[in-house]
């Protein structure tokens, strides 16, 4: 049987700048009242996760921020954090985004307030759907985005873009940082052992949870390790294409038409849990 279900959030979990549907969270409660595990992974801190499981009147039994850079056990209490990126990496991030100054912005978050380049609509939307959150604060100055440590650092960039940014970054490589694409226009750096799939796999040798009881939801390149790594990967139908590649299956809908809700009500709440007899690989 499923004992345990991850999902990231932003167009898995919910419509990118919207609230979950009605029936989402009835999902949720419902398998919970089953027995089956549920928590969230996403590039937002685990603190953030928390208030967002609060606003949506769910309970969360592990939380995975920052990319698979913090561990939160909800069952536990057991909580863990890989160290920020230096100032000296931050500053590297930056000289190598430099040739995109003009048509990227940048998105840091830092002590609880969020710093950008300039207030254009890519900035702005992403803040829509939270009402409770203060606007970016624009630097006067760029050094200010490399004057202090950080978990990560995200480049908001227009979607026709992005492939030059993903090609420019893949040719210019570091083991200081891990770069991925978390929205087809947002491109993160983080620390460099950031692993959602790690996180995963450690919360179900926590419990005695076999993988293969365990599914991944995501949709995009920083869900890839917790597609992999969980026994049953599901990808989203509006998934990039990477993250498609490594799912055992994918979503008949998309989450615009609920295709969570509607994947766990048809495959998961069911006594055949018949999402076993979906895995294509």
């Amino acid at each position: 049987m499923i004992r345990l279900i991850v999902c990231d959030i932003d167009n898995t979990l919910v419509p990118k700048h919207k609230q979950p549907s009605d029936d989402t969270i009835r999902c949720i409660k419902e398998f919970k009242e089953k027995g089956i595990l549920f928590g969230l992974a996403s590039g937002r801190s685990t603190s953030q996760l928390k208030k967002l499981a609060d606003q949506w009147g769910i309970s969360c039994d592990i939380l995975i921020g920052m990319n698979g850079g913090e561990y939160q056990d909800e069952i536990t209490g057991e909580y863990s954090c890989l160290p920020k990126l230096s100032k000296e990496v931050m500053k590297e991030i930056f000289e190598i985004m430099e040739p995109f100054k003009e048509k990227v912005n940048v998105s840091q978050l830092v002590d609880g307030v969020h710093y950008c380049r300039r207030l254009d609509d890519l900035i702005l939307n992403s803040f829509k759907y939270n009402k409770d959150a203060k606007l970016p604060t624009v630097v006067p100055d760029e050094s200010m985005f490399w004057s202090h440590d950080a978990y990560k650092v995200g480049f908001r960039t227009p979607a026709d873009v992005m492939p030059d940014v993903e090609e420019w970054v893949k040719a210019h490589k570091s083991d200081n940082y891990r770069t991925v694409k978390t929205e087809f226009t947002m491109f993160e750096f983080c620390h460099p052992e950031a692993d959602k799939g790690k996180m995963l796999i450690r919360f179900c040798n926590s419990h005695n949870i076999p993988l293969e009881d365990a599914v991944g939801f995501g949709d995009m390149t920083n869900d890839i390790e917790l597609i992999k790594d969980a026994g049953i990967g599901v990808c989203m139908e509006n998934g990039s294409l990477d993250a498609k590649a490594v799912a055992d299956i994918i979503t008949e809908e998309s989450i615009e038409d609920d295709g969570w809700s509607k994947f766990i009500r048809k495959h998961v709440l069911t006594d055949e849990q018949d999402i076993y007899t979906l895995i294509k690989k």
